[in-house]
């Protein structure tokens, strides 16, 4: 790869020493550094690669970080949550459950009715309408890869469940409450 350096001295005709070298091997360097922070710049334009912006990609997508989190997880929150602009359906909850590494259900809980419900059915209140049971019962390991996670983070870790849970609180409909149970 040609230097900064050595393609400002093809722009002269003629061959320059001195100060003027020296003065054309500074602005290489400096054009080399602003190259290659442009570099990093678009690394950083995403989420799946960012490391010194991950704070404010954190911070626009309103994601908070928890302390000892290692890398992979807080960029798999950021990728999570921009997913998650679209449809608000159980279905598409599930979806986004198995992209973060946990298997789950849902269940629509209905109330106990008269010509509907059976002997042995659970007996719920009327409100239970609005109730989301989610059966939790995969948890996802995250190991350690290189280029990807950070120094003095551990070799292997998984979550606590209250990732996905935050997650789905924060996205969830409005008239929804949800019920969390681990097998």
């Amino acid at each position: 790869m040609l230097r900064n350096a050595d393609a400002l001295k093809l722009l002269f005709p003629a061959q320059i020493d001195g100060v003027f070298a020296q003065d054309l091997e500074l602005d290489g360097t400096i054009l080399d550094t602003a190259q290659q922070s442009a570099i990093d710049l678009l690394a950083e334009l995403f989420p799946d690669g960012a490391a010194d912006l991950l704070a404010d990609w954190e911070r626009v997508c309103g994601v908070a970080p928890v302390a000892g989190d290692p890398v992979q997880l807080r960029r798999d929150r950021i990728i999570n949550k921009l997913r998650a602009l679209g449809d608000i359906k159980a279905p598409f909850f599930v979806a986004l459950a198995a992209t973060m590494g946990f298997t789950i259900t849902i269940t629509h809980l209905n109330p106990f009715m008269a010509g509907w419900s059976r002997s042995g059915d659970p007996l719920y209140v009327a409100d239970v309408w609005w109730v989301w049971q989610v059966s939790v019962t995969g948890t996802p390991i995250y190991n350690f890869r290189s280029g990807q996670s950070a120094a003095g983070e551990q070799l292997t870790w998984w979550p606590a469940a209250n990732a996905l849970e935050d997650l789905f609180n924060d996205l969830k409909p409005a008239d929804v409450y949800l019920q969390f149970v681990y097998a």
